[in-house]
C-alpha cells in the first residue's frame, strides 16, 4: 500500500533549503495529502500514522505571521489545527469505551461499512448543503498567544499526542469489530468505527487543503 503523504515534506524537522524555500515547496505542490483506499485495520493504522506524522510539520512550517491570522469568516491555520485536535480526541475516547456501552448508546449497524471514497462524498454533500462545525468542535483563538512560537509548538505537540492516542486505541480493536459498532457524527449521523476512521483520514486532508487555499497557494 502506498503511504499517504504531504508532498514536499519529509519527517518532522527534516527540511532542506532556506525557510522561504521550504515554504514554497510546502505550498507549491498540487496534492497536499494523497490518500489511497485503506480498508483493513492494518491499512488504516498505516494511513493514519502516515498522515498524522505529516500534519504537524506542515503546520509548523507556516510563518508565524500567517499561522494565527485568517480572513474574515475563515479559520486561521492555528484554528484549523486546533479543530483537527478537537475532532480526533472524541473518537479516541469513544474507541476506548467498553464495547457494551457503545452498543447501548449507539445501537448496532444495519448495513456494511462504506469505503473511504463514499464517506468523502457524503461529507462533501453535507458541506455543500450548509453543514459546518458547531459546539465543542469550533476552535477559538481570539488573539495571538505570547510567545506565539511556543504556542504553535505546543499545538503541534498536542496533535502528535492526539494521533498517537488514536493509533493506540485502534490497535486494541479486532478488524472485524470495526464494522460491528457505531459512533455518532454531527453531520453524517451514525458511522461504523471503520467509517469514522475513514472520515478522520479525509477530514485531515480537507483541513490541510483549506489552509493551503487560505495561504493562496
Amino acid at each position: 500500500m502506498r503511504r499517504p503523504r504531504i508532498s514536499g515534506i519529509g519527517k518532522a524537522g527534516n527540511f532542506s533549503g532556506s525557510h522561504q524555500e521550504r515554504q514554497n515547496n510546502l505550498y507549491r505542490d498540487k496534492h497536499v495529502i494523497e490518500l489511497k483506499d485503506p480498508f483493513t485495520k492494518a491499512e488504516l493504522l498505516e494511513s493514519l500514522a502516515a498522515v498524522h506524522q505529516e500534519v504537524a510539520p506542515y503546520f509548523s512550517a507556516i510563518a508565524l505571521e500567517n499561522f494565527f491570522h485568517g480572513p474574515a469568516g475563515k479559520w486561521s491555520p492555528a484554528e484549523n489545527l486546533l479543530h483537527l485536535i478537537k475532532s480526533v480526541q472524541p473518537v479516541t475516547v469513544a474507541m476506548k469505551m467498553p464495547r457494551w456501552q457503545l452498543r447501548l448508546l449507539f445501537g448496532k449497524p444495519q448495513t456494511a461499512s462504506r469505503r473511504l471514497a463514499q464517506i468523502k462524498a457524503t461529507y462533501q454533500r453535507a458541506l455543500a448543503n450548509g453543514g459546518k462545525a458547531s459546539g465543542r468542535f469550533i476552535p477559538s483563538i481570539r488573539e495571538v498567544p505570547s510567545p506565539p512560537e511556543q504556542y504553535r509548538n505546543s499545538l503541534a505537540q498536542k496533535w502528535n499526542t492526539t494521533g498517537d492516542d488514536l493509533l493506540a486505541a485502534l490497535r486494541n480493536w479486532q478488524d472485524e469489530n470495526l464494522d460491528k459498532y457505531l459512533l455518532p457524527h454531527p453531520l453524517l449521523g451514525k458511522l461504523t468505527i471503520r467509517e469514522m476512521l475513514f472520515f478522520t483520514l479525509y477530514h485531515d486532508q480537507h483541513h490541510v487543503n483549506n489552509v493551503r487555499q487560505l495561504l493562496g497557494n
